[in-house]
């Protein structure tokens, strides 16, 4: 064999080794390439959850028979039951006021302003003898403070009218279907402070009494200027369920026959008697009887 024939002998081994290590060098290669691929497409894949959301879960997959633990700040777990007030905003984003089963809206954080006076609204009857004042007097101090709560006030007086008259005769009752007073305030007795057999009365007072019910009640008592003979006591024990206010130890600056009060003696009775009615004063003969 010639140098030559020889060198063409071994350029076809060496060749073939040569290819067959070039291709295992490039599927080492292509399966580094496919490697590097699949780890970059799971890492892509990968979403972390929300940390609110982790800890939501994580408060609410708990072992059976463990105690549920408060749950985490920033994540809502309103009671079973219970609707969870917002602020008003666009439907379905936040700050929508959530409904309940009825469909009822429930919005929070709205400043409602100060309650309504408990007055507003009502009516007030104020009725009775001239002590009311008609104009002047005890009713033109009440009047404003009941307007100024929101009440309606309807003011009433008959001259000369006694426990008895008062009793019997419709006025009373025709007050009361005209007006339908939710507040009835009565101002009667000054014509009888000197009866001489007071306790006849007590029956008139326990009428008078019935006719008003169960509409709220108070009986104010005759301011009186001399020393009644018995009528403040009857009135007082047979209120029942009217609130009795006593305005039998008021020194009133009085007109010039001397009883009534004038402008300035009926401001202050009407001051004395607001405070015991913003109060809720209510004297019952056991409380009068027991403060002696």
């Amino acid at each position: 064999m010639s140098p030559s024939e020889g060198a063409t002998g071994l350029r076809g081994p060496l060749a073939l080794a040569r290819l067959a290590r070039l291709a295992r060098l490039a599927t080492l290669a292509t399966l580094a390439t496919l490697l590097v691929a699949c780890i970059a497409c799971n890492r892509e894949a990968r979403v972390e959850p929300p940390k609110d959301a982790t800890r939501a879960a994580a408060s609410v997959t708990r072992e059976p028979g463990s105690p549920a633990s408060a749950p985490p700040i920033g994540v809502a777990s309103p009671a079973v039951g219970s609707i969870t007030p917002t602020h008003s905003g666009a439907p379905g984003a936040p700050g929508t006021p959530p409904t309940g089963d009825g469909g009822a809206t429930v919005a929070a954080d709205v400043d409602a302003g100060p309650s309504s006076p408990p007055l507003a609204g009502k009516t007030v009857l104020h009725c009775g003898d001239s002590m009311v004042g008609g104009v002047a007097g005890l009713t033109k101090a009440l009047e404003p403070r009941f307007k100024a709560e929101g009440a309606r006030f309807v003011r009433d007086h008959q001259v000369s009218a006694s426990v008895i008259t008062f009793a019997q005769q419709p006025r009373l009752k025709e007050l009361l279907q005209r007006h339908k007073p939710d507040v009835v305030i009565l101002t009667l007795g000054a014509n009888d402070v000197f009866v001489p057999f007071p306790d006849s009365m007590a029956s008139s007072v326990e009428a008078i009494v019935r006719r008003i019910a169960p509409r709220e009640c108070w009986w104010i008592g005759p301011p009186t200027w001399k020393p009644d003979t018995g009528i403040v006591r009857v009135i007082k024990e047979h209120a029942g369920a009217c609130h009795f206010f006593d305005s039998s130890d008021m020194k009133l600056e009085r007109a010039g026959d001397g009883i009534h009060p004038t402008d300035k003696g009926g401001a202050v009775w009407g001051e004395r008697f607001w405070e015991a009615y913003r109060a809720g004063d209510q004297v019952t003969p056991l409380l009068a009887d027991a403060g002696r």
